[in-house]
């Protein structure tokens, strides 16, 4: 199935931190901000994207995602695509919600789209926003699983941290795999001599 994408690398961003996220509210499609804390961190990621060659920045439509990827294509000089096939699961009754109450559910909430729909929602959006390369995808930790998911690398649910970009990268085979781009990572790779 990964084989409709174009196998070059990209980066995925999760948006910075809200308050529902500290608070450990569930926000699926509600249309929350960035808190300070976030913005500071989209300026942190930004700096960070200055050095990865990022080319293109495709954000879903919600506002923490838009504010997050606003903040870096400020940084890098760049316009940004709005891409509605990745804004977050629809989470129904359970938005506004404790986490906690949507890990004990034991089925797709009411209202809430499934996982095989929101999938097919996003991968459908990807092929075109990978190209030009390399690009970077702000959106929401929703859309990370179904990216782990759909390039076969095992997401285990560890969580999606907050403004740290993530490259996702294809080998000759086509296989894909993930690391996280931190200053320590990109320090040792230049020590290497790659970029």
């Amino acid at each position: 199935m990964s084989s409709l994408l174009p196998l070059v690398p990209f980066y995925f961003l999760r948006h910075g931190i809200t308050d529902h996220n500290r608070n450990r509210l569930v926000m699926g499609q509600l249309d929350i901000p960035l808190n300070m804390a976030g913005r500071r961190q989209a300026r942190q990621a930004a700096e960070l994207a200055a050095s990865l060659g990022i080319v293109r920045i495709v954000s879903s439509p919600l506002t923490r995602a838009r504010e997050t990827a606003a903040i870096i294509a400020s940084f890098l000089g760049l316009p940004v695509i709005v891409e509605n096939g990745f804004k977050e699961r629809d989470w129904g009754t359970m938005e506004g919600r404790s986490y906690r109450e949507l890990i004990d559910l034991d089925r797709v909430p009411e209202g809430a789209e499934s996982f095989e729909d929101f999938s097919s929602r996003a991968i459908a959006a990807l092929p075109a926003a990978l190209l030009p390369a390399p690009a970077l995808l702000v959106a929401h930790s929703g859309l990370c699983r179904v990216l782990r998911h759909y390039l076969s690398i095992s997401d285990n649910l560890h969580s999606v941290p907050n403004a740290v970009p993530i490259r996702f990268s294809p080998d000759s085979s086509g296989r894909w795999s993930e690391c996280e781009v931190t200053l320590a990572a990109l320090r040792q790779a230049k020590a290497k001599g790659e970029d």
